[in-house]
């Protein structure tokens, strides 16, 4: 679970470096288009500043949503306990790099001449795909509004025909045979007493399958 949490958060880890380099972008190209010299350290310094903050709480907003998995107990607790850890603690060093880290290699690195968005040729064809379909979304409000409502309606029955136990009790046809020897018996005597039990079980017809170890 653990590496579980590491996955979810890969996109989140990157995102708050990535919001912070596009305006940084956007403020260096504007700066280009005006002319004259332009000074990249101010004007990276300046873009961290707008953006750090909302950065910084919008990454606290995700720690914190995580909060209530804390408070799982039992076999949901020890489940995803590890899950949650991983991921508040990569989030955190997340925020840290991208409001100290980042702006410093901004500074050295974002250098050059910088296109504006409606030049970038990867950024009009993105708007060239998204456009249309904002544009139909706003000219059909109240039947945009309606398709998302009517999914929402949708999923109601699904979440109530669901169970509410987290892990219902299965029937796997397996069972778990667990025997306790004495502290002073060796290896090799509770190997040939373990070996001995799995060829008692194995004989039974039933018994499809034997594994046992030490």
């Amino acid at each position: 679970m653990s590496l579980g949490g590491l996955i979810i958060s890969i996109g989140v880890l990157v995102d708050a470096s990535i919001v912070m380099v596009e305006n940084a972008y956007r403020n260096l190209a504007a700066a280009s288009l005006n002319g004259g010299t332009i000074d990249y350290t101010e004007i990276s310094v300046k873009s961290a500043k707008q953006v750090g903050r909302a950065i910084f709480f919008s990454i606290g907003i995700i720690v914190v949503s995580f909060l209530p998995v804390f408070l799982l107990e039992g076999q949901e607790g020890k489940l995803f306990h590890p899950l949650a850890f991983t991921k508040t603690f990569a989030l955190a060093g997340s925020a840290i790099i991208t409001i100290t880290l980042v702006p410093m290699l901004m500074t050295l690195f974002m250098r050059g001449k910088f296109y504006p968005e409606h030049k970038n040729p990867v950024s009009k064809f993105f708007r060239m795909l998204y456009e249309p379909v904002l544009n139909l979304a706003l000219k059909y409000r109240k039947t945009t509004l309606a398709l998302n409502v009517l999914a929402l309606i949708i999923t109601v029955p699904l979440i109530m025909s669901r169970g509410s136990e987290f892990m219902p009790t299965l029937d796997e046809g397996s069972l778990l045979f667990m025997p306790t020897t004495l502290p002073n018996v060796s290896i090799t005597e509770a190997k040939r007493i373990m070996q001995m039990q799995d060829k008692i079980i194995k004989s039974v017809p039933e018994v499809a399958h034997v594994l046992g170890k030490v």
